[in-house]
């Protein structure tokens, strides 16, 4: 029987969450011929050669991946989620808004119910966690005020309206750069080795 590895374990390797992972799997499976698999208590697995081929697929893109603590800082904003847009209290504020970002809006969601146990989500929109500030920026860029960290009153209009403008300029956050034909992590880079080759 193959040798198996939790998806988990790829995800510490690579230095990305979990949602990145089954999002490289999702999108690589056919191209990289490789197979999710169950194990005991519905744990995710790969096969030990289907995770090589994922972590080298990935490196490929994005580089090695170091275990320094600068390139463990680097891979937290190479993480997928959402920014979101919750009402804190929409019965009695509905112009006071949390927003931010979170890998899992919903469980965001139940947190801040805690507190405020009618929080409404309004929007979420998918996000790269690197594009955190700059959405927080341009959302607030106008007609609203702080009210603290990142709370804010406005028209729930208005904040909807620039999320949807700034996420329309963003590409896919699943979308990989294209590699140039001349790039040296692109197969197509070096010439193919012929029969030839080795009759000589």
């Amino acid at each position: 029987m193959a040798e198996m590895v939790k998806i988990a374990e790829i995800a510490t390797r690579l230095g990305v969450d979990l949602t990145t992972v089954r999002r490289l799997i999702a999108r690589e499976s056919d191209s990289l011929k490789i197979e999710l698999h169950r194990g005991k208590g519905d744990k995710l697995l790969l096969t030990k050669d289907d995770a090589e081929r994922l972590v080298a697929s990935y490196e490929a893109r994005r580089g090695p991946v170091s275990a320094s603590a600068d390139a463990t800082d680097a891979a937290k904003y190479d993480r997928y989620g959402y920014f979101y847009l919750i009402q804190l209290v929409p019965e009695a504020l509905p112009n006071r808004v949390k927003i931010g970002f979170a890998d899992n809006v919903d469980k965001r969601l139940a947190e801040h119910r805690t507190a405020a146990p009618t929080a409404k989500l309004v929007k979420a929109w998918p996000c790269k966690r690197s594009w955190d500030y700059a959405a927080m920026d341009s959302i607030t860029r106008t007609g609203c005020k702080l009210v603290l960290n990142e709370v804010y009153e406005g028209e729930i209009d208005g904040f909807v309206a620039r999320g949807d403008a700034y996420f329309a300029l963003m590409p896919d956050p699943d979308a990989e750069r294209e590699l140039s034909e001349h790039s040296p992590l692109s197969g197509a880079a070096y010439p193919a080795e012929s029969d030839d080759d080795d009759a000589k």
